[in-house]
């Protein structure tokens, strides 16, 4: 099993602390949030950690280094990482990948066990969600059947004031991919996508239509407490909140 965190970005909305640091390495309650990361992938035998960075991170590297409680740790540079999204960034380890792998956000904080249970989940892509709430979420959404399958995955852009939230949930920004998945239909996906439309977008734009394809893509429901996705000042506090016992 391998794993790529997407550390790329500047995190602007938590300027000034992002001023010093890149986003990756601001703290809840002490602790940085893609060591928090690090410690729960190597916890559960993960055997190499792609990190795709761009902001700052010679800072990350130095920080981190080439392997972590015995993980292999390599680095993806995405250097235009202020003028392309996430999708550019998710195409750039493309030739990193050479089995089934987790993909995660670096602005994420979450416990142990929500990559414990994704890890026993099946089918060729699983998507971690949570009941969508309006009052503290906002991003892209998917609705699935009663048995877990996605049925569709709509992103933020296309979530007008019409949208009927009824039934949605939230990505929580951690997936698990198969790796006939990720090398026949994924990737041939995303860099068809980069190569004719553009870079400014996000992987989800291009993984909401393989969901609506048909292909085997699950969703894995767990609760908001078990997770903080920490993109703003107000983010941080609740994620401190949240996690202060840990």
């Amino acid at each position: 099993m391998q794993a790529i965190i997407l550390a790329a970005g500047m995190g602007k909305r938590l300027s000034p602390l992002t001023d010093e640091c890149p986003k990756s390495l601001v703290k809840v309650n002490g602790k940085p949030l893609i060591i928090n990361a690090l410690d729960i992938l190597s916890s559960y035998g993960v055997e190499r950690t792609v990190i795709v960075v761009g902001y700052k991170h010679e800072m990350l590297i130095e920080t981190i280094g080439y392997s972590y409680n015995g993980m292999a740790i390599s680095y993806v540079e995405n250097p235009e990482y202020a003028s392309t999204n996430n999708v550019y960034s998710f195409y750039l380890t493309k030739d990193y990948i050479h089995d089934d792998a987790l993909l995660l956000e670096c602005d994420l904080f979450y416990h142990k066990e929500l990559i414990g249970k994704l890890l026993e989940t099946g089918g060729e892509c699983s998507i971690m969600v949570s009941p969508y709430d309006a009052e503290t979420m906002d991003g892209t959404v998917v609705f699935a059947d009663e048995k877990d399958n996605a049925k569709r995955l709509v992103v933020k852009r296309f979530q007008d004031e019409n949208f009927d939230f009824t039934d949605a949930l939230k990505t929580v920004n951690i997936y698990k991919f198969t790796k006939n998945f990720l090398k026949n239909k994924f990737y041939p996906a995303v860099e068809t996508y980069v190569k004719t439309q553009d870079l400014d977008n996000y992987y989800e734009f291009v993984l909401g239509s393989l969901v609506y394809y048909r292909n085997d893509i699950r969703v894995l429901r767990v609760s908001a407490d078990e997770w903080a996705e920490v993109d703003s000042f107000e983010d941080l506090e609740i994620a401190e909140r949240k996690f202060a016992n840990q």
